[in-house]
């Protein structure tokens, strides 16, 4: 019998395979957790408020995958400067799926332009995210950590949800400063106005997230803001207004 904190450095010294009893995701996320949890308490050393550590993580992390993220939005400058003729193949081959697909994809070849890049730097994100999720709901290093003012506990959700608001305005934001891509296509606008939903929804699911978990996204998103005025003004993109 083991009576004690899940407290994955004193468990693993024990030498008994306890350890195995901590949930630290599907077991490819497992070893990311493990990293993660590893780092924080690295940086914690150095940072002794964990608030603050996450905030430095999010940066390190937002400067690792920057190469990845310049091509994201390289990808939707791209996007944007063959919208016009996207949208005249949409308008001549309207009656025709089959050939607007085959006419949009030779388009893109020809421009050299990839629909899904802007998609890639999130998704390999996906599984950091996962592990962060994991480590804040199963280890003990993070209970009752405080941040600053009313967040006393990073492991447990914002008391008054000021960080989920945040963090939805912010993706608010980003969506408002998107280059505008007119579309006659009916599934593509009911797409864009479902999109204008999202940031409800995920301060909906983020109400009852950790707050060390949801600051760490709101950080993410504050660069992402940040970084999407800076490339889009850089290559002469007209925002939308907010």
């Amino acid at each position: 019998m083991y009576v004690g904190p899940l407290e994955y450095d004193r468990i693993i010294s024990l030498n008994v395979g306890l350890e195995s009893i901590m949930d630290f995701g599907w077991s490819f996320i497992r070893p990311i957790s493990k990293g993660v949890l590893y780092a924080l308490k690295k940086m914690h050393t150095v940072i002794p408020n964990y608030g603050f550590v996450l905030i430095v993580f999010a940066f390190l992390i937002k400067l690792i995958v920057y190469p990845l993220t310049k091509k994201s939005y390289q990808s939707m400058s791209a996007m944007q400067a063959v919208a016009p003729e996207v949208n005249d193949l949409r308008e001549k081959y309207k009656s025709n799926p089959t050939k607007l697909n085959q006419a949009t994809m030779e388009l893109y070849k020809k421009r050299g332009v990839n629909p899904q890049g802007g998609c890639l730097p999130m998704l390999l994100q996906m599984p950091l995210l996962f592990a962060l999720f994991q480590v804040f709901r199963t280890t003990i290093e993070l209970r009752a950590e405080p941040f600053v003012w009313w967040i006393t506990d990073l492991s447990s959700y914002d008391p008054f949800f000021v960080l989920p608001i945040l963090n939805a305005g912010l993706m608010y934001y980003s969506q408002k400063m998107m280059p505008v891509t007119p579309s006659n296509d009916p599934t593509q606008q009911q797409m864009q106005s479902a999109m204008k939903f999202m940031p409800l929804m995920i301060a909906a699911m983020f109400s009852v997230f950790p707050a060390g978990f949801v600051l760490y996204f709101t950080i993410q998103s504050l660069i992402t803001v940040i970084q999407q005025a800076l490339s889009f003004r850089k290559a002469g993109i007209s925002l939308k207004s907010v």
